[in-house]
Parts: C-alpha cells; sequence; structure tokens
C-alpha cells in the first residue's frame, strides 16, 4: 500500500507543478507591452511615465496582435502535434498532451486558417506539414484498429501533397539553387519531403527526449521571438515637424519623432534619440507623416510575383498608396514640391511651376 501511495504522488506531482505555466499566459501580452514603452523611453523611468500616460492601450494592443499573428498557429499546432507524439510512442501521458486534449478540432482548423493567411510564403510548407503531423496522429490516436483511415491520412495524402507543392513550389525552388540560398531553399524543401515521416511515433526510448527537448525548446524560443518582434514595432506615428525660432515665423529646424500628445497648446514629441520635446504650436509651420522605414528583404526568391517573405494577407490586400519620398522625413527642409497649398501659404512660398 504505502508503495502503491507513493506511485501514486510521483504520478499527481507533475500535474501539480506544472499549472503554474498556464497562469503566465494572461499575463504575457502585458508585459509586452511593458516591455515595448520602456524600450521606446530608452530605459528613462519620466519618459516611460509618459508614455504611459498618453499612448492608447487599444493602439499598442492592437500591435501586438498584428504583429504576432503568427505564434497562435504555431502554439495551437505544436501543442497538437508534440501531446498526441508523446502518448503514442511512450503510452504515457504529460502535461502538453494533456493540454492538447483541451484544444478542440475546430479550434486547430482556425489556426491552421491563421496561419496561411498570416505567415509567410517560405513557411507555408511548415504549416502543411504541422497540418498533416495533427491530422495523422489524431486518425492514429481515435482510430487505432482502422488501417484503412490510417494509410490514407497517415501515408497516402502526405506523398501526394508533398509531391503536389513542391511541383506548385518549382519555379521557386529553382531560384533558390540559382541564388544559393541555402535558408530559403530548406524552408520550401524539407517540410514536404518530411511529412510522411512525422504522422506516426517515435521509439519509444527516444520518445522523452524528442518531446521534451522539443516544447522546452519552442517554450523559451517563442516568447523571445515574440519580445524581439514587439520591440521593434511602431507604437506611435512618425512625423516630420518644421519648427520655427519665432512665432509665425521661417522653419529654422526639422525634428524627426513620434507624437505623443498634441493639444491646443503643445505638440509633445519623442524624438529618435529618446528625447521628450515640447513645442508650441505656434512655432510649427508644418508637418508631415513619414513612413516607418521597412525592413529590408533577405531573399529576392518570389514565387510568380509573391515574395517568399511576405504573407498571404499581405499580398491579397490592398498596396500602401505611393507618394513621393519628402525631404523633412529625412531631416532636411520642406522643398516648395514637398508642401501643400495651406504649408506652403503659411510658410511664405509656393510649388515652382
Amino acid at each position: 500500500m504505502a508503495a502503491e501511495a507513493g506511485e501514486k504522488g510521483r504520478v499527481r506531482a507533475p500535474q501539480r507543478n506544472q499549472e503554474w505555466v498556464l497562469t503566465l499566459l494572461p499575463a504575457f501580452p502585458l508585459v509586452l507591452l511593458v516591455m515595448r514603452l520602456w524600450y521606446a523611453s530608452r530605459q528613462d523611468t519620466q519618459t516611460l511615465l509618459l508614455l504611459v500616460q498618453y499612448v492608447s492601450p487599444l493602439g499598442l494592443l492592437t500591435t501586438v496582435l498584428l504583429t504576432l499573428v503568427w505564434v497562435l498557429p504555431a502554439v495551437v499546432l505544436a501543442g497538437r502535434v508534440l501531446g498526441p507524439l508523446y502518448r503514442l510512442s511512450t503510452r504515457r501521458s504529460f502535461w502538453v498532451a494533456r493540454a492538447a486534449d483541451r484544444v478542440p478540432d475546430w479550434v486547430a482548423a482556425v489556426a491552421v486558417g491563421v496561419g496561411l493567411l498570416g505567415w509567410q510564403l517560405r513557411f507555408l510548407p511548415t504549416l502543411l506539414m504541422l497540418t498533416l503531423a495533427v491530422a495523422g496522429l489524431t486518425v492514429r490516436e481515435r482510430r487505432p484498429l482502422d488501417r484503412t483511415w490510417i494509410r490514407a491520412v497517415c501515408l497516402v495524402v502526405p506523398v501526394v501533397s508533398g509531391v503536389l507543392v513542391l511541383l506548385l513550389l518549382r519555379p521557386a525552388i529553382m531560384q533558390a539553387l540559382a541564388q544559393r540560398d541555402v535558408a530559403t531553399l530548406i524552408l520550401l524543401t524539407a517540410p514536404p519531403v518530411l511529412a510522411p515521416l512525422v504522422t506516426g511515433p517515435v521509439p519509444a526510448p527516444a520518445a522523452p527526449l524528442v518531446v521534451h527537448g522539443l516544447t522546452w525548446t519552442l517554450a523559451v524560443l517563442f516568447p523571445l521571438v515574440a519580445g524581439v518582434v514587439v520591440l521593434r514595432s511602431p507604437i506611435l506615428p512618425l512625423t516630420a515637424m518644421e519648427i520655427a525660432t519665432e512665432p509665425n515665423g521661417k522653419a529654422e529646424q526639422v525634428t524627426v519623432g513620434y507624437v505623443i500628445a498634441s493639444d491646443d497648446r503643445l505638440v509633445t514629441i519623442l524624438e529618435r534619440s529618446g528625447a521628450v520635446r515640447f513645442v508650441r504650436n505656434d512655432l510649427l509651420v508644418s508637418q508631415v507623416l513619414c513612413p516607418e522605414p521597412g525592413a529590408v528583404p533577405h531573399t529576392t526568391v518570389d514565387l510568380y510575383q509573391w515574395n517568399v517573405e511576405r504573407s498571404a494577407l499581405s499580398w491579397l490586400a490592398p498596396a500602401p498608396v505611393a507618394i513621393p519620398p519628402d525631404s523633412r522625413c529625412e531631416g532636411r527642409p520642406a522643398s516648395p514640391y514637398d508642401l501643400t497649398p495651406d504649408e506652403a501659404a503659411v510658410s511664405g512660398g509656393g510649388p515652382r511651376r
């Protein structure tokens, strides 16, 4: 009896010890928001308090959600793969398997749809591999004696899907080969080839090492990558302003920064250097909204003019309105072509014909 009680205690302890992880999930977005403001304030407490006072929480949350749209499919599908994989391989369960059991099939389907729209083209083969792995492992758990279903879902569908995907991606694969872009080549070709191999269990002795290793690796990498992405995302509008030294005077300098607040007396600006500046409205000559500098593409590989670093959502959505570059956004005084008629009237000039 004592041995049985000790064994039960050892089995139940992991369940109690792992529950604290779930309590951290709601706090994670809040931590990201605070870290983003702390990063923008350049570790200055007074600037941080100013940003907390004026920056809209809804705007911050929108930025986080749009930036991290890829996280939901990755977390859901990884859990739905690792949990059943461990259980099928070892005939035992652990906290990831129990968490995967609480994720209904429709949530996994929604996660796949979000991944199709939000993931970059080069990661879509990985999404296909994860989807096929979820389907194969689910069939093996729910229909362990149905050989027809297992053979169809775990072998035929992955092989046919892999061949079709490789044929579809052939132009991009050939470009990656020609450009010697090894990373893109692996992302486009490896998942379709490996798909038939991830729809079944692994050897029982290796299962704990594989599943626990992948689980904790992803548990560490996801927050780190998400934090880096959020810290680089904009939270305030980037604006360039021409400022005079006397009321209604001529522009003497150009300030490029982020507008924190504006009222009938002052405009509060967070400069790119991290300094906060207060500008009186009667000293403001002109201002323009500047485009945020985009990320430099790491590869030029495309599929039918669809760059592999773009998501389906960005490819299908309307492109940003093309506007000529404004010299004020580069820190230089406005040229006559940069000014609108109202701004030209205020500054005392007009566009040349």
